[in-house]
């Protein structure tokens, strides 16, 4: 016998193509409910992270604002601190920009001659620097060189003991140099002038230290120093430049004997 299906034809063709259409139905829910689940999850870590970020930023604004009360309450201490090398700096710097006057005037008696007497003694630490009742000793040759110098007018027996000075002077602790303005005798003799240096050396009014004498060379000399030297010491110490605006630091004149002064011209003024 040959089995016959009963089913109509319509009922079997739809019966078969049902089960296919519901199996495919749940793979796109599935897919759909897979990508629901993925962005759920996305947007749970990106807020995580945004609310962790923020608490990040919380934090460090509370830290910068506890460093920047503690900045300024030590502040003040900051300021001293700063105010005090500043004065430091000061002070070093006046300290290096001083000169020892006390002892290069100890020196400079020390080494002139017996026969040698001065009208003025004046010392600068710069040139271009003036002083009140002051002389200008040798003033072209002062600005020759930027460093503390003695500029001295005076008198003596001769030109040769004009040399001897000059000399005498290079022996001074800290001198580099010693140039010489001028050394003249006067035209004539006065009928009044001393005689000797004894004489010369005596108290008066004249502005001439040669006091009208034929004999007696006038002569102006500066003598210039290594830059700044040490307060004390044996020996001379170099610096640097000093600045003009420390000012002069020695002056000193003197008077020679009273006597007619005539008009003088150089003679014989020796080489520096």
């Amino acid at each position: 016998m040959r089995a016959v299906n009963l089913i109509p034809s319509e009922a079997r063709r739809g019966g078969v193509g049902a089960p296919s259409r519901s199996g495919g139905g749940v793979y796109v829910l599935l897919g759909v409910l897979a990508v629901l689940v993925i962005g759920a999850g996305a947007y749970v870590l990106a807020g995580n992270t945004v609310n962790q970020r923020r608490a990040d930023l919380a934090e460090v604004t509370a830290q910068a604002n506890r460093v920047e009360a503690e900045a300024a309450e030590l502040k003040p201490f900051s300021d001293f601190a700063k105010l005090s090398q500043e004065r430091i700096q000061t002070v070093s710097s006046l300290a290096a920009s001083r000169f020892d006057w006390e002892r290069s005037l100890r020196d400079l008696s020390k080494v002139l001659p017996a026969n040698v007497w001065v009208t003025s003694v004046v010392g600068t630490v710069a040139p271009g620097i003036s002083i009140e009742g002051g002389g200008s000793a040798g003033s072209g040759l002062r600005g020759s060189i930027p460093s503390p110098a003695i500029e001295m007018v005076g008198c003596t027996e001769s030109h040769r003991d004009v040399s001897r000075v000059m000399a005498r002077l290079r022996r001074m602790r800290g001198v580099t140099r010693v140039s010489l303005g001028t050394s003249e005798k006067s035209d004539t003799a006065s009928a009044g002038s001393a005689q000797g240096a004894g004489a010369a050396q005596s108290a008066g009014s004249s502005q001439d230290c040669r006091n009208g004498s034929r004999t007696f060379p006038k002569f102006e000399l500066v003598a210039f120093f290594a830059g700044q030297t040490a307060a004390s010491g044996s020996a001379p110490q170099a610096a640097g430049t000093p600045p003009a605006a420390a000012g002069a630091s020695a002056s000193s004149s003197a008077q020679s004997s009273p006597g007619s002064t005539t008009p003088t011209t150089p003679t014989a003024p020796t080489t520096p």
